[in-house]
């Protein structure tokens, strides 16, 4: 059962450790469940969410920007972005919101264990919708779009 579900969580017990070894996480005692769903689970979905939704923004900005560049060259096969400075901006430019995810908290962890309704939040996916990725498509053009204007040699 625990391979077949989506997520195995094995409780050592007094038959042994079988089944927390072959679970994706391991708790010794029931109670820390609900730590590992209400806290844990719910960091890691609002993170995963935030991180899907940046990288492409991250990519989309670039692309907006690749885009306006085109069309003030006159569609010449320049790019704006070459070498190695695309790969510092996608890289070391954007690494700290990236890294600035793993220490993002919008609760604080007794708030999160004293009202698990903020658990349900999670259930009906509101971290990650159509309304929120077409928000970040909305700012991510915008911001492309007012990127400094690149004026080209007649």
């Amino acid at each position: 059962m625990i391979q077949a579900a989506d997520v195995g969580v094995g409780i050592v017990g007094k038959e042994g450790r079988q089944a927390s070894l072959a679970a994706d996480f391991s708790i010794e005692q029931f109670c820390h469940l609900t730590k590992l769903l209400v806290w844990h689970g719910r960091n890691s979905y609002k993170r995963s969410a935030k991180l899907a939704q940046f990288v492409m923004h991250r990519g989309l900005v670039i692309s907006v920007c690749q885009t306006m560049f085109s069309i003030a060259s006159r569609g010449e096969p320049i790019a704006l972005y070459q070498g190695w400075l695309l790969v510092g901006y996608a890289s070391l430019y954007t690494m700290a919101p990236v890294f600035s995810l793993v220490l993002d908290r919008d609760v604080d962890e007794r708030l999160a264990n004293l009202y698990p309704e903020l658990y349900k939040e999670l259930t009906e996916g509101r971290s990650l919708s159509y309304r929120t990725f077409f928000v970040w498509v909305l700012v991510s053009i915008y911001q492309g779009l007012s990127s400094p204007r690149i004026i080209m040699p007649d």
